[in-house]
């Protein structure tokens, strides 16, 4: 079932995500109506169906599939070499310890601790209270209790992150 969905995913994605997304870097993607979308999802079926018979069977969506992996596996190659490239600062083909470590950097912290004083600090006191170091996390959990039961159950937290 997960690898029919899979299938399934690929071909809609190789249908439609390129017709919506096809908008230049650092644009925003541009709209498209319901019948642009249509034409754009029968054009794609169009390519796929190679034979022409108004239908897409096994062998050419297995076709697609072979040419949407080795697309990735392409991209993903290039990918990962570009990234060696980076760590090997010497050139030489292999990456170092020293070089690896230079690459990888220290661990920071996301925020200074001014940043998460100002987030969490309500009445702007200069510091962070019991009462104020709990609103955001309980606003979280009474969002997630959906019944509102006040116990939150898997189910319920779950459903939240998605």
């Amino acid at each position: 079932m997960l690898t029919r969905n899979l299938s399934l995913i690929a071909l809609l994605a190789a249908a439609a995500v390129p017709a919506v997304a096809q908008a230049p870097a650092g644009e925003a993607p541009k709209s498209m109506t319901k019948a642009q979308m249509t034409a754009s999802i029968d054009g794609r079926f169009g390519m796929i169906d190679t034979n022409k018979d108004g239908f897409l069977s096994k062998e050419e969506i297995g076709a697609v599939q072979q040419k949407v992996l080795q697309q990735a596996s392409t991209a993903r190659s290039a990918q990962i070499e570009a990234e060696f490239k980076k760590l090997d600062g010497d050139s030489n083909g292999s990456v170092t310890l020293a070089e690896f470590k230079n690459a990888v950097g220290q661990v920071k912290a996301s925020e200074t601790p001014d940043q998460v004083v100002a987030a969490i600090d309500t009445n702007k006191d200069g510091k962070i209270a019991a009462a104020e170091y709990r609103t955001g996390p309980l606003a979280q959990f009474d969002k997630l209790d959906v019944n509102k039961d006040g116990t939150l159950t898997q189910q319920e937290a779950a459903a939240g992150e998605r």
